[in-house]
Order: structure tokens, then C-alpha cells, then sequence
């Protein structure tokens, strides 16, 4: 009796264990060395995570604008699509883990493709704004066309400055041409 007993407990206790909902689904075999593994759940939160910022940054991409794009382009999708959300997700430190190891690059690259068709809400309009400039900023400074505020505020004294500048352009024209003057003697 007290065999039965066991055994029906130890069933019982499997069986409400396979039907719990925090199970993690097997590796497959050509990611087992992987130094990180993300878990199922990091990973729907990563994939809800990108989707949502894919939305609101690239709210319009399709796959061929996708595959044409620049090499800058390409960068800024990535950031902020892959590595910013799973940063969030998993740590800095954990996400450098991911970025040196091909196998973990290639077990996060396989989590998103098998959760990739999960929905997301879009984010909030204010959130997805200063995203959306965000992304533009940091566009524009991998494309080298951003213009640091410091320089234009320059530029601007110097064009305030006018008189001042039209009388050194002279001093230094004067003293040029005294000096190649001085050179053909």
C-alpha cells in the first residue's frame, strides 16, 4: 500500500510539473556550448521588445527596403531593433557575453526566428517621438552629418562678427603679400 501510494504521488508530481508553463523548451544540439543561453521567456520579451521598437521607428519597412539598406542604415536597425532591447532584457555585461560567442550570437539569432510572429502593442507616441529622434540622431552621426551644437554656435559669432573678421582677412592678405613680395627680391 504504502508502494502504491509512492508511486501515485511521484506520477502525480510529474505530471503537474510537465503542465506548468515555465518550461524551457530543449537547446538544440549545435547551440549546447553557447556560454549564454536566453531563456524562452527573455526571449518573447526581447522579441516584443524589437517589434515594438520596429514599429515605431521603421513603422513603414518592408523586406526589400530592408535588404537595400545602407551599411549605416543597417547599423542603426540593428541597435536598436536587437542589441538595445536585449540589453534591456539580459544586462550589459551579459549581452558582451552574447556579442563574443558565435554560438550564443547564433542560439539569440534562432530565439528571435522562433518567436518573431508574436504581436506587440506599439508604444506610447511620447516614447516612440523621442525614439524616433533618437534613431535619427545616431543616423546622423554614423553617416558623419551630424554637426555638434558647439560648432554652429561658432559659426554663428562669426557671422556677428563680420567687421572683425573682414579687417584679420585684410591684415593677413597685407601681411601676404609683403611676404611674397619680400620672396621675389
Amino acid at each position: 500500500m504504502c508502494n502504491k501510494g509512492f508511486l501515485f504521488i511521484t506520477l502525480l508530481s510529474l505530471t503537474a510539473c510537465t503542465f506548468s508553463d515555465n518550461s524551457q523548451s530543449p537547446i538544440p544540439a549545435q547551440f549546447a556550448g553557447a556560454d549564454y543561453q536566453l531563456s524562452d521567456q527573455d526571449a518573447k520579451r526581447w522579441v516584443i521588445a524589437g517589434n515594438q521598437v520596429e514599429q515605431c521607428v521603421y513603422p513603414n519597412l518592408t523586406r526589400i527596403q530592408q535588404e537595400h539598406f545602407s551599411q549605416e542604415d543597417s547599423f542603426i536597425y540593428s541597435q536598436y531593433v536587437f542589441f538595445y532591447p536585449l540589453e534591456d532584457i539580459v544586462g550589459r555585461d551579459n549581452l558582451q557575453i552574447i556579442k563574443n560567442d558565435q554560438k550564443s550570437m547564433d542560439y539569440v539569432t534562432y530565439q528571435r526566428k522562433k518567436f518573431k510572429d508574436i504581436k506587440a502593442k506599439p508604444l506610447d507616441e511620447e516614447k516612440c517621438a523621442i525614439l524616433q529622434k533618437q534613431a535619427r540622431d545616431d543616423l546622423a552621426v554614423v553617416k558623419g552629418e551630424y554637426r555638434n551644437a558647439m560648432v554652429e554656435e561658432d559659426k554663428h559669432e562669426n557671422k556677428t562678427d563680420n567687421g572683425k573678421n573682414l579687417e584679420k582677412s585684410r591684415f593677413s592678405f597685407d601681411i601676404l603679400k609683403w611676404g611674397i613680395g619680400l620672396m621675389l627680391l
